[in-house]
């Protein structure tokens, strides 16, 4: 079973910024595009696949966020100015588009977890944005 990290931010995600959030977290994995090119999958040496993520997409109604993610754990990276739409006097305006970046956590490995938060938490630094982190136990869903 997979957990689920978001990214929101303010810029996009691109491939670049992806890259550069692998390197920095985990340089020694391999990174692979899924065959519908919908996914990029992270492996360890031995060809598991650790991490899954999805293509970015782009957030046309930003309050559509917020209603989804209600009672989620959200962070930001130390350093980092926070969306308007998640504090007030955040970086940026409210009606600001968001996009967003998906990121799972093959198997529920504390391991596993620990790398998608860190890649989340170097990803969102680089698009000015904040980390939906997996509630804690599934009765909160």
């Amino acid at each position: 079973m997979s957990r689920d990290w978001t990214v929101l931010g303010v810029q996009e995600p691109t491939r670049q910024r992806v890259v550069d959030s692998l390197v920095a977290t985990m340089p020694h994995l391999t990174l692979r595009q899924g065959a519908d090119s919908n996914m990029l999958a992270v492996l360890d040496d031995d060809g598991t696949v650790l991490l899954a993520l999805e293509l970015p997409r782009l957030v046309r109604v930003p309050e559509e966020a917020l209603r989804l993610l209600t009672g989620a754990p959200v962070s930001a990276p130390a350093g980092t100015a926070v969306p308007a739409l998640f504090a007030p006097g955040g970086n940026g305006h409210p009606d600001d588009p968001l996009w967003w970046q998906e990121i799972h956590a093959m198997g529920g490995e504390p391991a596993t977890d620990e790398l998608a938060d860190r890649f989340s938490h170097v990803l969102a630094g680089l698009c000015c944005g904040v980390v939906i982190a997996p509630f804690a136990d599934a009765d909160n869903v």
